[in-house]
This record gives C-alpha cells, structure tokens and sequence, in this order.
C-alpha cells in the first residue's frame, strides 16, 4: 500500500497537481515512514510551493534514510535560494508567485504581473490549455542567478519547476526579457501537458516558437550547418539529451534545428497537433510512436519534405 501511495504521488505530481500529490506521499509515508523517496517527493512539493523550512526537513529526512548525491544537491540548492530570495519582494496574482527586487528600479512589480499575464494569456491560448496552480517565477540579478542555479553565462534563463530569469541586467530590454520569458513560460507548460515527459527536441522547439514571436530568432547557424551538412539526422535529432558537457556549437545547432522543426510542424499540421503529441508522449508514447500516432506520417518522410524548406 505504501507503493501504491507513493506512485500514485509521483503521477499526480508529474502532472501538476502537487495538493493531491502530497496528500498520497503523506499516506505512502504514514505506512511506510522510511522510504526517502516519499520523503524527497514532499520536499520537492514544498519547494515549489515557496515552503523552505518544510522543504529543507523533508530532504533532510530522505537524506538521512539514504545519503543520496541528488538530494544533497538539492538541499544545497535550496540554501542558495533562500538566501538569495530572503532580500527579494513577493508580488502574488492569480497565476504567479513573482519575487523580484523591488529596490531596483528597472522593473516594479505590477508591471512585471502585467508582463507575466500577457505572455501566459497568449502560451495558454496557443497551446489550449491552462496551469491550474501558481507558477514561481523569479527576477534574480545576474550574479544570483548564477549562483543559485550555476549555469553558464549564455543561459538567459531556466525552467527546473520555478522560472528563474536574469532580469536586471545592463541593456537588458524589455523586449528580451518578455522573449525570454515566453520562452521559459513555454516550458512550463510543455512541462505539465507531457507530465514531464517531452524530449529536448520539441520542448524547446516550443519555447522557441513563443519566443519568436517577441523577437525573431536568428538562423544564420542553421544554414550554416545544411550547408555543410551538419544538421542532425532528425531520427538522431528525436532522441538527443541536452548535457552540460555538450559543446556550445553543438547545442546551437540543436537549438536552431529544433526551432526550424517544430515551425515547420506548427506550420503545417497547426499548433493544436503539438499539444496532442505532448499528451501522447503523457501516456508514455516515444518521440517516434507519438509523431505518427498524431501526425499519421513518419519522422523519416518528415525530415524529407522538412528539408525542403531549408533550401528555399
């Protein structure tokens, strides 16, 4: 029973629906209290509620019961953000928890809130679909937002459950924070409509999408690659990870090609078959079985008359 309680948590969480998820991981624990994945599970729930001190007990607990490297790193993470955000300001709306520094005069809150509404109104609207609980989102100065999630310098922003965007930046306009934001909204969403199981290739094909509308993206480097045929096989393409080990001519390529994809997809097919493949693959379908489950074409003829496009 205990099994049970928790992988029912681990379905609800995945798709969103972190009360419910707690409650099962609250039951999974009650019947079993030393199963440190339940408890990792709870700490994770918290987390994103903005609830540290639970959080930080709960890992805690599922490190005691199993010192395992990921929970260390995320009791680690976790000091860094408490830290950092205990000098932020909290601004809460409707769909949103927004922290943001209020003593920096580049951006206030109601206009960040406003922002924030736009880009969700138009994410939810061209994806159908709308996040039933509130999303973190978090305006960090650049050296904390390397500090807390310890990206490289050419991240502008990241999805991991919160979105963290290195707001309050030199030249940084507000034209490049709402693209940026669009783009890391997206993820949000692809996030919770593939219960978290949606490949690097359309999740940020998507992203890309939405920020494309804010401000075009640049695809000299993907004609560059067809040029000199470097562009992935797209049947390589469908199963690639994103490593941090990756080169970063590698991951542009990537970027741009996924991009290039998904447009072609969106294009032709309409935005609405892209949350129908991110449904399927919430059942569990594969890159593969999901493009011709929705689409009733291969990824082979795909990459074809994709192709095509490229030349023109």
């Amino acid at each position: 029973m205990a099994i049970s309680f928790y992988n029912d948590a681990v379905q609800f969480f995945e798709k969103g629906e972190y009360e419910i998820a707690r409650e099962a991981a609250t039951e999974s624990i009650h019947l079993d209290p030393r199963n440190p994945l339940a408890w990792e599970l709870l700490g994770e729930i918290e987390n994103l509620r903005q609830n540290f001190d639970k959080a930080g007990e709960y890992y805690k607990k599922s490190y005691g019961l199993n010192a395992s490297p990921r929970v260390k790193a995320k009791l680690e993470k976790l000091n860094k953000e408490r830290l950092v955000e205990e000098k932020m300001d909290t601004y809460h709306e409707e769909h949103f928890v927004i922290k943001y520094d209020r003593s920096d005069s580049q951006y206030e809150g109601f206009f960040l809130k406003n922002l924030l509404r736009e880009i969700y109104r138009k994410v939810s609207r061209d994806l159908g679909f709308y996040i039933r609980h509130k999303i973190v989102v978090i305006f960090y100065k650049p050296e904390d937002f390397r500090y807390v999630t310890e990206q490289p310098h050419f991240v502008g922003g990241i999805y991991d459950g919160k979105i963290r965007l290195p707001a309050y930046r030199k030249g940084f306009s507000e034209r490049e924070l709402r693209a940026t934001a669009a783009h890391e909204m997206t993820h949000a969403f692809v996030a919770y409509l593939s219960s978290l199981r949606a490949p690097a290739w359309i999740q940020e094909g998507l992203a890309q999408v939405e920020e494309n509308s804010v401000r075009p993206i640049d695809l000299s480097i993907l004609q560059a690659a067809f040029r000199s045929q470097k562009l992935y096989p797209v049947e390589e393409m469908l199963l690639m990870e994103l490593k941090p080990e990756m080169p970063h001519e590698q991951v542009s390529v990537f970027y741009q090609q996924s991009f290039s994809f998904v447009s072609y997809l969106v294009k032709r097919f309409g935005m609405y078959r892209m949350k129908e493949i991110l449904q399927e693959m919430r059942k569990g379908s594969d890159s593969f079985a999901a493009i011709e489950e929705v689409l009733k074409i291969s990824p082979h003829r795909l990459e074809k008359e994709w192709l095509t496009t490229i030349r023109k």
